[in-house]
């Protein structure tokens, strides 16, 4: 057994110089290991979370460095019973001469969940924090596990509803696949990614939402009877940080702690959570530190032209050159590895000196996913160059269906590099050793990352349980630090805007906002204009509205030219509708918006309902774009912003406003008017049926839908087109055998 006859400031002395002599060395003397090992125990075995996290970065050198020594080896096994994070074990080689004594295995034993799983010494704490408050918010690193412990609760838990509020398509997609190969959750719980599932809610069911914030506010308009037991939300800090959606982050969440239930808010590096939240619903916090897997960082902007710094046992030079030494560390680095990029055609850019970098490097490749891509998208697109060579981009003009399978793709090791936006930085969980900062700043060149945006994208490098060190390479001045406090506009603004304002029941206002409520329904009373009109057309300017509504009560005349019977406007009416929508109801950025002038969102908005083209299509009529890649980035843009997002919120609030002024014109209650439902579902979805937009809910892209949408023409959902699967495997056989694979993942 392991001495403890140590200080703690002995062993934390001893831990750092010798690790920094193997880091530089790449391995020890016996006697200087056995010096380490034994201070390491020391220190796991203190009450101290700082010395536990200098343990746990021990243990994780140790491991990367690996002594062949038997006794060194069983000193370690010591040290990673005593940590407690077990599946550090798994990492190591099999070695028959170490075996677990029987109070290593009865600890283990204690870690070992009744579901099989094996949790850390901080997981376990954090797993008893939830069944002692049953609402608990938590701050932790991002290789902790947060989010395997929502399984966890799930499984140990006998709720009916439960929500999974995700902020982005790519956790979306990653949890929906996980809790679908979960047999404890699949075979108990019915699981909801999309609205059109919504359908198959009973009360004899138990339900698993996994969707976005807009979507989970969707279904709670849709069926207000709703009531959830226990919800999530994963990545929390967007709810202060994502300027363009925060409110409803805050809105959803405000929804859902309303109906006094169970959750679980989780998100790294903050030391608090609103505190007027947390006194609202009684829920507790707690902030965990330990970081499983460790990172070793090369600040090769702070070093001096010609000075060296040692990666892979190699003396490296530093240059003045970015990209060449860029160039130094990929040729010299083993692992796979993220680059991050602040911009999207800055991304290609650099993808494409990635690929001369690596040109001698790597054989050209051939895989069924360049194939499709090339098919569907355009065999002239880089990213197909680039997937060739075993590396891919990723950002927000990349398909969703791509951007998994590039995730998939890297971590089933075909792809090495991939450079990417915070499209991955922000929660998508990758098998990447190495992180590279090429850049310093966020989306414009003037906004610089944050501590925590840093942060954040370095704690992507290294994955628990396939390695013990992540990389993390500086090639700019940067700084770290945690949040303070993470704010919810809705419980902690003083002044709250007139939108925000009456989304929140009249009883949890006061004050100055209490005011602003009084003198919204005053105005609207005033101008004969109902509340709950204003209210569902969520976070559309209340005074745009209002304008919008005495612009059709003076002149008229619109309301004719507007008007139309049946499905569809004809083009003349549509671009009236257009008109005015943009004229009175876009916000400034989308109204000033340089990269669509109006007059080519409106040609590019008839041409897609008029003639329901192909991807390869809408990517040739982008006009306004040179290069192939500009092209397919405007027309990703164009789809997935305006027409699956933007154009559904204006024409919703268009079609409300405009039937409102209608019927009261035409003396009608509420039985006059137009809808925009057809027009709005082909924008949101590419199509109107039900079985084809079910198919585009879960996942599948346009393109497969079209293949396989006449087999499932009689199924009305999801769980219908499901059913009819399993009962005939064959009936996907016209697709090709990728294709089939995207789709047995997503159905």
């Amino acid at each position: 057994m392991i001495s403890l006859f140590q200080t703690k400031e002995e062993s934390t002395e001893q831990v750092i110089a010798l690790i920094e002599k193997l880091k530089d060395n790449g391995s020890l003397e016996f006697n200087e290991f056995k010096i380490l090992l034994e201070s390491t125990y020391s220190l796991l075995n203190s009450i101290d979370d700082d010395s536990y996290n200098i343990g746990l970065y021990s243990i994780c050198h140790i491991g990367e460095f690996l002594p062949k020594d038997i006794f060194l080896l069983k000193l370690l096994n010591d040290c990673i019973i005593s940590s407690r994070v077990f599946l550090y074990k798994e990492m190591l080689p099999k070695n028959d001469l170490i075996e677990d004594s029987f109070l290593d295995s009865y600890a283990k034993e204690i870690y070992t969940l009744d579901s099989g799983t094996v949790l850390t010494k901080d997981q376990k704490k954090l797993f008893k924090l939830f069944n002692q408050h049953k609402r608990l918010i938590v701050s932790a690193p991002t290789s902790f596990g947060k989010s395997r412990i929502i399984e966890e609760i799930i499984i140990h838990n006998n709720y009916i509803n439960i929500a999974i509020i995700l902020p982005t398509i790519a956790l979306l997609s990653e949890t929906y696949i996980r809790f679908n190969s979960n047999l404890n959750i699949k075979e108990n719980y019915n699981l909801i990614n999309s609205l059109g599932l919504a359908d198959t809610i009973n009360k004899h069911n138990k339900n698993i939402f996994i969707l976005t914030p807009e979507k989970m506010d969707m279904l709670l308009d849709e069926r207000p009877d709703l009531r959830i037991d226990f919800f999530v939300m994963d990545e929390i800090y967007k709810i202060q940080d994502d300027e363009d959606r925060k409110n409803i982050f805050s809105n959803c969440l405000y929804r859902l702690s309303k109906m006094k239930t169970d959750f679980y808010l989780i998100g790294p590096y903050f030391d608090d959570f609103s505190p007027k939240f947390r006194e609202k619903t009684k829920s507790f916090f707690e902030k965990f530190t330990s970081e499983i897997v460790q990172k070793d960082i090369y600040n090769i902007f702070d070093l001096e032209e010609s000075n060296t710094y040692i990666l892979g046992g190699k003396k490296i030079k530093k240059l003045r050159d970015g990209k060449k030494n860029l160039k130094n560390i990929l040729l010299n680095i083993n692992g796979q590895t993220l680059i991050y990029n602040y911009r999207k055609d800055y991304v290609e850019k650099l993808t494409n000196d990635v690929l001369k970098i690596i040109n001698n490097k790597a054989l050209d490749v051939d895989s069924d996913l360049i194939d499709y891509i090339s098919e569907n998208i355009s065999s002239e697109w880089s990213l197909v160059k680039a997937l060739k060579k075993g590396v891919a981009f990723h950002h927000g003009a990349v398909p969703r269906y791509i951007q998994t399978e590039i995730i998939d793709s890297f971590n089933n090791q075909e792809i090495d590099i991939i450079v990417c936006t915070t499209t991955i930085t922000e929660g998508v969980n990758t098998s990447a050793k190495n992180v590279i900062l090429y850049s310093n700043v966020l989306g414009k060149k003037d906004k610089p990352l944050t501590g925590f945006e840093v942060k954040n994208i370095k704690g992507r490098a290294g994955r628990f349980r396939v390695h013990f060190i992540g990389r993390v390479f500086y090639f700019h001045e940067t700084f770290e630090n945690d949040k303070d406090v993470i704010l919810v506009d809705y419980y902690d603004k003083d002044e709250l805007s007139s939108e925000e304002v009456i989304q929140i029941d009249k009883e949890d206002l006061d004050d100055e906002n209490l005011e602003t409520r009084n003198n919204i329904e005053e105005l609207l009373h005033k101008n004969k204009i109902p509340f709950s009109l204003i209210k569902q057309n969520k976070y559309i300017p209340i005074h745009k509205q209002i304008a919008l509504i005495n612009f059709l009560r003076s002149k008229p005349i619109y309301l004719q030219l507007a008007y139309f019977k049946g499905n569809r406007p004809e083009k003349q009416q549509l671009d009236e509708i257009f008109n005015l929508t943009r004229e009175y109801l876009f916000n400034d950025r989308d109204f000033n918006d340089k990269s669509f002038i109006y007059w080519e969102l409106s040609r590019l908005l008839k041409y897609y309902i008029y003639h329901n083209p192909s991807i390869k299509q809408i990517i040739t009529e982008q006009k306004y774009s040179k290069s192939v890649d500009s092209k397919i980035r405007s027309a990703f843009k164009l789809i997935t912003h305006y027409f699956e997002f933007a154009f559904p919120r204006y024409f919703r609030a268009f079609e409300n406003i405009y039937n409102f002024v209608y019927n009261e014109y035409y003396n009608r209650i509420g039985s006059g008017g137009i809808s925009l439902k057809y027009i709005i579902t082909l924008l949101e979805f590419g199509f109107v049926n039900e079985n084809e937009i079910a198919l585009k809910e879960a996942g599948l892209p346009n393109d497969i839908v079209k293949k396989v949408s006449g087999k499932f023409s009689d199924c009305n959902s999801l769980e219908q087109v499901r059913i009819k699967y399993r009962i005939n495997p064959n009936i996907i056989n016209n697709l090709t055998l990728f294709e089939q694979k995207m789709f047995r993942k997503y159905i």
